[in-house]
């Protein structure tokens, strides 16, 4: 009695052949290799890559080929479930002699790795600072002055009497003491302190006059350094100059003697 494997595989090479068409030819329209086609053809499911896969491609075969088989078809999905459901998918654990030398290798190389880079950080291996022989330092021998050497004594010629009236000098001596007479004489300028700075929060309007109504001379950008330039006496409006020399007023809620946060 044929079996419904055989059935299956029969009709449908019989089936194929009558239409004139090669297992290429089948393989190109339903995408199935030719060689999984000709164990459908045979019967020999079992050649098939998966279980769910012999369904789909049996299935995809018979509908090009108008073929029905669906009486054996289902005694096929009814025998490929019971191999589902009876398979172990389970590993089993390896035995020792059955475990490759290169695991082992790789193993090993992999601990002998990490006790050297736990030897590296628990240990200092860095050479011992340089303690060799002292350098002997040779005294300098400081020359004795002559006390019997005479100093020379200035010419007269290179003497001059000083600006008031003192004691001869030099002339390099008068000159200067000319020029210290002529600078206390004439008054120092004072040097400016450097005005307080002031930080804008945010992006404001510096405004001509101390109120929302005054003109806009210009947009204050976040972060901008500015210098006090005054404050409104009756309100809460300060006077503040740019670094292009611009002046004008801005609300003091805008502005921060400290750095902002954001800057």
């Amino acid at each position: 009695m044929k079996s419904h494997r055989d059935e299956i595989g029969q009709a449908l090479r019989e089936a194929r052949q009558a239409a004139g068409l090669s297992l290429g030819d089948v393989a190109s329209r339903i995408k199935v290799k030719p060689v999984y086609l000709q164990a459908i053809e045979a019967g020999e499911f079992d050649r098939l890559p998966a279980l769910p896969q012999t369904l789909g491609f049996t299935r995809s075969y018979a509908r090009l080929l108008e073929v029905d088989v669906a009486e054996p078809l289902a005694q096929l999905g009814e025998e490929v479930h019971r191999d589902i459901e009876s398979a172990d998918y389970s590993a089993p654990d390896p035995v020792w002699h059955e475990i490759q030398l290169r695991q082992i290798a790789w193993g090993a190389a992999g601990a002998a790795l990490g006790m050297m880079l736990l030897a590296a950080l628990l240990f200092d291996f860095s050479a011992p600072p340089n303690q060799g022989e002292p350098v002997a330092v040779t005294p300098v021998e400081r020359p004795v002055p002559d006390v019997a050497t005479p100093v020379a004594e200035t010419p007269a010629a290179t003497l001059q009497s000083s600006v008031h009236g003192s004691a001869p000098v030099s002339a390099e001596m008068a000159a200067l003491l000319a020029g210290l007479s002529a600078d206390n004489g004439a008054p120092r300028e004072a040097v400016p302190s450097a005005a307080p700075q002031l930080f804008a929060t945010r992006d404001v309007h510096l405004r001509a006059a101390p109120a929302n109504e005054g003109e806009v001379r210009g947009v204050l950008a976040a972060c901008e350094v500015l210098a006090v330039a005054g404050a409104d006496m009756d309100g809460p409006w300060r006077a503040v100059r740019r670094s292009d020399g611009t002046t004008g007023w801005v609300y003091q809620r805008f502005v921060s003697a400290a750095v902002p946060p954001a800057c």
